[in-house]
């Protein structure tokens, strides 16, 4: 399966010329993408929607997402949009993916307007299909394109171990238990140079919350720890890289997810400048 990386505005773009739209989010605000799913709608195409209806966080958070995506809900159904927001008894939806006219679009944010994404595109048949079956709610463990949490951060620690080299960068919202820290502290171990770019909202909370001591432990073992506005999932390991929704962490229960592990140069380095952009917008943590 080939990806790129899609250059900015395209989701847009793409929008405002489809005529079959299927889009998923855990949160989607009043902009840009939004926009152009309600101009979409209003000119007749075939424009599907699917939202998350219970994040991850507590009973304050979660009933402020479940209120945000019925608000999204009634915006977007105004506009002929068909809405399914993800209810109980589902994997919780952290997907963020798109099948617009034939193509995926997979993005690691969350269809923001500020340029921070990462945005990969295929035309690859299968992965127009899993991104087809994760918005109705069903996951897929295996192949380059996962969308199961647990599968996807595997591929990102395989990605890690076995990356030629001794240089890996891996960039994620929080850096807690998972697959994801084993393989770093393994490399860590082996003499690996390590950098991190955690997002300040996690690293900058009270000192001894869980992630403050999963990053000091990380940095006591050598990674070199950065911190940035807002982080996006990325990793490359020499001749591999990995690009995702999930973030490094254990899973609190069946989520959908994405991740693409890849080996093509073009998009290994595509991703190496994306990290690279965010550690030299970032500030170093302090352990």
């Amino acid at each position: 399966m080939t990806a790129s990386i899609a250059p900015a505005g395209a989701v847009v773009r793409a929008l405002d010329a489809a005529r079959s739209i299927r889009l998923g989010a855990y949160v989607l605000s009043d902009g840009a993408v939004r926009r152009a799913l309600e101009r979409a709608g209003d000119r007749g195409a075939d424009v599907a929607v699917t939202l998350a209806g219970e994040p991850f966080a507590g009973a304050a958070a979660a009933t402020f997402g479940a209120r945000a995506a019925q608000a999204a809900r009634r915006e977007l159904e105004a506009h002929h949009v068909r809405v399914r927001v993800a209810g109980a008894g589902e994997p919780t939806l952290h997907f963020k993916g798109a099948a617009i006219d034939g193509e995926a679009y997979l993005d690691d944010r969350n269809w923001t307007d500020d340029g921070a994404d990462t945005v990969l595109r295929t035309s690859d048949a299968k992965a127009l299909a899993t991104v087809a079956a994760a918005l109705d709610g069903v996951a897929s463990p295996a192949g380059a394109l996962a969308t199961d949490k647990p599968a996807a951060l595997r591929d990102e620690a395989a990605a890690i171990a076995n990356g030629s080299g001794d240089r890996i960068d891996v960039e994620s919202e929080t850096f807690g238990r998972s697959a994801v820290s084993k393989a770093l502290y393994d490399r860590l171990a082996g003499g690996a140079h390590v950098r991190l770019l955690v997002t300040a909202r996690e690293a900058d909370a009270a000192s001894g919350t869980a992630e403050r001591a999963a990053l000091d432990r990380l940095a006591g073992a050598g990674a070199v720890v950065r911190v940035c506005a807002n982080a996006e999932k990325l990793c490359v390991a020499g001749d591999r890289a990995w690009a995702g929704s999930a973030n490094a962490t254990y899973t609190f229960g069946p989520t959908l997810d994405w991740g693409f592990a890849s080996r093509d140069p073009a998009l290994v380095a595509g991703i190496e400048a994306a990290f690279e952009r965010n550690w030299n917008a970032g500030r170093a943590y302090v352990a």
